[in-house]
């Protein structure tokens, strides 16, 4: 099945909210596209941050059980469409994989922030403007 893939640096916190927030407001059922989510730089298995997790499960999404992945060829190869939190992700990512360019986006008119070693409002204003920006993908994207 085809992907919606949302980057971020690590894994343990944007992308992983972004994800659950995909699948907490029905993107899934909505656009027939899996959600995913990867890091530019991380090392894979490690667990969503505490603040993430908490921030997330306020607003309906749990990603208790998620564990960051290395974002790699096989995985862009699967998405449709690629939101990257921040313009540097995204000039990144192209610059590594510029065959993306076409399916690659910004998540919001703005870069969100990284709310990594920040505090519980540090993460919920971050997990604020991630369920808005999904909330308008998944309008657009849906059937």
């Amino acid at each position: 099945m085809e992907t919606v893939l949302f980057i971020c640096t690590g894994n343990t916190c944007r992308s992983p909210m972004a994800e659950g927030f995909f699948r907490s407001q029905e993107g899934e059922a909505r656009t027939g596209l899996a959600a995913a989510s990867a890091g530019l730089y991380t090392t894979g298995g490690m667990p969503a941050s505490e603040f993430a997790v908490t921030a997330a499960r306020e607003r309906g999404a749990d990603i208790s059980n998620h564990h960051s992945r290395l974002l790699n060829q096989g995985v862009l190869d699967n998405a449709k469409y690629i939101f990257c939190m921040t313009a540097a992700h995204y000039d990144h990512l192209l610059e590594q994989y510029p065959g993306v360019r076409e399916k690659t986006y910004l998540l919001a008119d703005e870069d969100i922030a990284d709310p990594f070693g920040g505090d519980l409002m540090t993460y919920r204003i971050a997990a604020d403007e991630i369920y808005e920006a999904v909330r308008i993908i998944i309008s657009k994207l849906s059937k």
